[in-house]
């Protein structure tokens, strides 16, 4: 043991206490939601009971995901400790990755400060809560970054292609990585390293795929992409919004980019890698805010020079000694985790307080075999909670299957309407906010008129659950189809 220790690298203790509060500060936070996150556990379940994606049920993601959650679903059941523990993990990861790019480069304690930076950034903590997939293929980016920065191509492009299976959005960094092999690496033959590294994962895993699913592999995770219509929303108001939030880690970055480290490589290809993320932003379809969480781990790196250069104007400019200059820049990141903290722990819009009490409801008033269907943000919470499935395995009912094309909405009322003649489909169940007493916001599925008809038409409403949020009511509408 004291070889251990004695052989241990004592500059990682601040890492890694900073790692632990975070990890207890996610765990804190684990509660029910209504997300997306509820989708792809589902669906962990499915793969984990046997299922295939693409070819049982449909998947608009690479597979790797899905399978991390079916080991934990094999392991433990359904555990959301465990599964939110995973999305936490990851996220400290891909800190400990960023705290060891920048450790040579700037110094122990700056390092650890941009490490904790990126960690308690309020845009970490929160997009990191509500698992889509990509907090899990952070890490592999990253670790991409760390291996070509070290002359190891291969291992690049295999960290490059494993982020892609988990996250296809990775793929963006690929231009970045190539066009730099080609520049900066001596050897002839890295980049022909780092692209068969990326294409032997890649490609591997694709032709599993496309013998199991078919053409139904390529239509789910490209064309369905390809086909949905365009979000009409304010993508400048969004990024607005996170540059507020997040602004320390913004100003560092803007700081250390107009410094006289601004040459430095490893600052200059970080900014290219953020910068991809936040350049591509306006042009994707559907632009949800977490896509930028990519850009974080890039941006606490390249804040590590901006605090360097900020303890360096204090000592040299304000004339603090070296040591309080340090503390004050540290004091400074400290403050600015500590309010992030509170104000992720303050955020419960997406709390799905009703989620144990709707699926007692529903246990208690169906049969075992009997399915339930509606709304793809909270039925699957509902599935899993209840042990009722989802009628025609749809564990992802997004209205951008049903916009897209990929799915026939006609098709799938007709199914629907077989399986309660049959008397399987027991419960729809739709959310919407009501505004006030007159308005309401609907959402997912529900805001399909086609199957809102549908609804109201062949099914009986049975039961509201509704919470209360600052003046709104969150309504959680479950419709009888087999009410006599």
């Amino acid at each position: 043991m004291r070889k251990i220790w004695s052989a241990f690298d004592r500059s990682w203790l601040v890492f890694i206490a900073a790692a632990a509060v975070f990890i207890a500060v996610k765990l804190s936070a684990a509660h029910y939601s209504v997300s997306d996150e509820n989708t792809y556990y589902k669906m962990g379940q499915l793969v984990a009971g046997g299922q295939v994606p693409y070819k049982d049920f449909f998947f608009a993601h690479l597979p790797l995901q899905v399978y991390l959650y079916a080991v934990v679903f094999k392991l433990f059941g359904f555990n959301l400790a465990i599964l939110k523990l995973l999305s936490a993990a990851a996220v400290a990861v891909t800190a400990a990755f960023v705290f060891a790019l920048t450790k040579s480069r700037i110094g122990t304690a700056m390092a650890s400060a941009a490490a904790m930076l990126f960690l308690f950034s309020y845009g970490t903590l929160l997009f990191s809560n509500y698992p889509t997939g990509l907090e899990l293929a952070m890490p592999f980016v990253i670790a991409a970054f760390y291996f070509f920065l070290q002359k190891r191509p291969l291992l690049c492009g295999l960290m490059l292609g494993i982020s892609t299976i988990t996250y296809q959005l990775s793929v963006l960094t690929l231009p970045i990585f190539f066009g730099a092999a080609a520049l900066m690496l001596k050897e002839k033959k890295a980049l022909v390293r780092m692209a068969a590294g990326f294409a032997a994962v890649v490609g591997a895993v694709s032709l599993v795929f496309l013998l199991a699913a078919g053409w139904e592999f390529i239509r789910q995770v490209l064309a369905y992409h390809l086909q949905k219509p365009a979000e009409d929303i304010d993508k400048s108001d969004i990024f607005i919004r996170i540059i507020k939030t997040n602004w320390l880690l913004f100003g560092l970055a803007a700081l250390a980019v107009a410094s006289r480290y601004r040459k430095k490589t490893t600052l200059l290809m970080s900014l290219a890698l953020a910068l991809v993320y936040i350049m591509a932003f306006p042009f994707i379809k559907t632009a949800f805010n977490y896509y930028l969480l990519y850009a974080f781990p890039f941006l606490a790196i390249i804040g590590g020079y901006g605090l360097l250069t900020l303890q360096e104007f204090l000592t040299e400019r304000i004339k603090l000694r070296s040591w309080l200059a340090a503390a004050a820049v540290i004091a400074l990141v400290a403050l600015s985790c500590f309010f992030a903290a509170r104000q992720f722990q303050d955020y419960d819009f997406q709390d799905f307080d009703s989620a144990q009490e709707i699926a007692d409801y529903v246990k208690a008033n169906s049969r075992q075999e009997q399915t339930i269907f509606g709304d793809d943000s909270t039925v699957p919470l509902v599935s899993l909670l209840s042990g009722r499935e989802i009628a025609l395995n749809y564990a992802d009912n997004n209205a951008m299957r049903y916009r897209s094309g990929i799915t026939d909405m006609e098709a799938t009322l007709r199914q629907l309407n077989d399986s309660i003649g049959k008397g399987e489909l027991k419960f729809i169940l739709l959310r919407r906010i009501k505004l006030d007493k007159n308005a309401a916001l609907d959402f997912g599925i529900g805001t399909e008129e086609k199957f809102t008809a549908f609804v109201k038409g062949k099914c009986g409403l049975a039961k509201e659950f509704s919470t209360e949020w600052r003046g709104l009511t969150h309504a959680y509408e479950v419709y009888d189809c087999l009410k006599t």
